[in-house]
């Protein structure tokens, strides 16, 4: 009854009302993924100017459809710089950069726009391409300027971020001398300056980054979590806290970068207290703070490194609660990692066992994680699903040589090394080859992991021959050891009296594992304990 009355009213309304009206709907189908709808509804209108065209080409392109609006592009009657434009963004959404170029470079000139202009650069930044970006912005910048066509904001947004792709100071610096002269400095419009904050600091001056975030008359959310990421970047754990501290709104993104910040800096005592602030405030803190899957993430990654299983599980309520224990894949993952660290072995088993989503990685941290906890076999149950399933990659292998070598599997190690390439088509890297070199080291087999080394092909990392050190100095292999300590010698000089010391104890059964190297963390690390209130 209401669906006849509305098309009553809109037969009512005057020609071009009514031919506005149905623009909209177009429109509108497309906008909810519904093609079909929105070409029905722009073939019964009885009368379709170059809007209703340029709607009904755009329903197309916001459904995904880009091929059948390709197709509808080329029926067009008459195409104008907007049809064009929206043709552009379409394509370049789809990946077809190479089609969209060739677009680009048909149109008449008489019809090229800021917007066709901005549409392309996009294109090639969106799709990997940011040396074709400033080309073509170098090419045509004095001939639009000469008809007084000015790039616009998003077009030098997005040659920004070309400027970041390609890691070109310079070329950042030259685009900052064009922004002050095209655009008002104190503009309200805030996306360009935090984009040339996120440059500078992305691309190593932070004073420049600084020096535009100072100078912003209007600021606004996204402005201060950009500085403060730029701070985080270069390591400035203490600035980047104290404009957080300074913020009156902060947002999820606020308190995500400040707890990342802390937890990359060897301060996570301190991210986790934020943490626990952010839990006790849930949402009440004068912005859009709330806690999302990103923040989650980072505090069990925090816990897993300091090994804080009690907080670990009051997080993994929390995500429960939020309905991300079982549903999100990078919450489930960072469990089943902060489980494994932990050495609880049945809970990181039973949040994968529940998990709805699996990827790759979620396959990987759950073999290294039962692996590294002493349960071999059942590390290699799972990866035989794992291959069984197609979800491994080269990771994967290096998980199953892992738990085989802290489970004395030489046999099935050496079977699952030897099918990689040949049955599972993932090609041999160093890492895997230091996995085998290790696997055999543990069992004793120090010849044969000599052997490994010397033939793989691959020239010897540091990292493999301090495997093969380590596994002599457990099995008093003084011969070897003295080898393995020369390669290391020459390899790290500075690392050599200590290398002398570490053979030296090869005699002596009861110390040779009890010398470490220099600089090297210990495994060892006493549990913290924090609640969450």
């Amino acid at each position: 009854m209401a669906s006849r009355t509305l098309a009553k009213a809109i037969q009512e309304l005057p020609h071009r009302s009514r031919l506005a009206w149905r623009t909209i709907e177009v429109s509108e189908a497309g906008k909810v993924g519904q093609a079909e709808k929105a070409l029905d509804l722009f073939e019964a209108m009885p009368v379709k100017n170059q809007v209703a065209w340029n709607a009904a080409l755009a329903a197309l392109v916001d459904a995904g459809r880009t091929d059948w609006a390709f197709s509808f592009f080329r029926e067009m009657p008459r195409r104008n710089a907007t049809s064009y434009t929206t043709m552009i963004g379409g394509l370049s959404r789809a990946g077809a950069a190479a089609r969209a170029r060739r677009l680009f470079d048909e149109i008449p000139v008489d019809q090229h726009n800021v917007f066709t202009w901005t549409a392309m650069v996009s294109c090639h930044v969106r799709n990997g391409e940011p040396d074709r970006a400033l080309e073509l912005f170098v090419a045509l910048y004095g001939e639009l300027f000469a008809r007084k066509m000015l790039p616009n904001a998003h077009t030098l947004s997005s040659l920004l971020k070309a400027c970041i792709g390609l890691q070109s100071l310079t070329m950042a610096v030259q685009l900052h001398a064009v922004i002050i002269k095209l655009l008002d400095e104190g503009s309200r419009v805030c996306f360009v300056w935090n984009a040339l904050i996120d440059t500078h600091a992305k691309l190593g001056s932070l004073a420049d980054a600084e020096k535009v975030f100072h100078g912003m008359q209007y600021t606004d959310i996204c402005s201060w979590n950009i500085m403060m990421d730029a701070y985080s970047r270069h390591r400035l754990v203490d600035r980047a806290l104290d404009l957080f501290r300074m913020m009156r709104k902060k947002d999820a993104f606020s308190w995500n970068i400040i707890i990342y910040c802390l937890s990359e800096n060897c301060r996570g005592e301190v991210a986790l207290r934020l943490f626990i602030d952010l839990v006790r405030l849930d949402g009440r803190c004068g912005g859009n703070a709330t806690l999302n899957a990103s923040i989650y993430t980072t505090a069990l990654h925090i816990c897993s490194v300091l090994a804080l299983l009690e907080l670990g599980r009051q997080v993994h309520a929390r995500t429960v609660k939020e309905g991300l224990c079982h549903s999100n894949v990078f919450v489930c993952n960072s469990l089943i990692s902060m489980y494994s660290s932990c050495g609880a072995a049945f809970d990181l088993e039973q949040v994968f066992e529940e998990m709805m989503v699996r990827d790759v990685i979620s396959w990987n941290t759950v073999i290294q994680g039962l692996g590294q906890n002493g349960l071999g076999r059942q590390a290699l149950t799972v990866a035989e699903r794992a291959l069984e399933q197609k979800m491994y990659n080269g990771n994967t292998f290096i998980a199953i040589l892992t738990s085989c070598s802290h489970a004395g599997l030489v046999t099935e190690g050496l079977g699952y090394f030897d099918a990689m390439t040949e049955k599972h088509g993932v090609e041999w890297t160093l890492d895997h080859y230091i996995s085998a070199i290790d696997l055999l080291g543990r069992a004793g087999r120090l010849e044969e992991a000599y052997d490994l080394l010397r033939n793989m092909p691959f020239r010897p990392n540091a990292v493999a021959w301090r495997s093969l050190l380590h596994s002599c100095l457990a099995h008093n292999n003084s011969l070897l050891g003295s080898v393995a300590a020369q390669e290391l010698r020459e390899l790290q000089p500075d690392g050599g009296a200590n290398y002398d010391r570490l053979v030296q104890g090869c005699g002596d059964s009861g110390k040779a594992g009890e010398v470490p190297f220099e600089n090297e963390k210990s495994a060892a690390h006493v549990p913290g304990c924090s609640w969450v209130t």
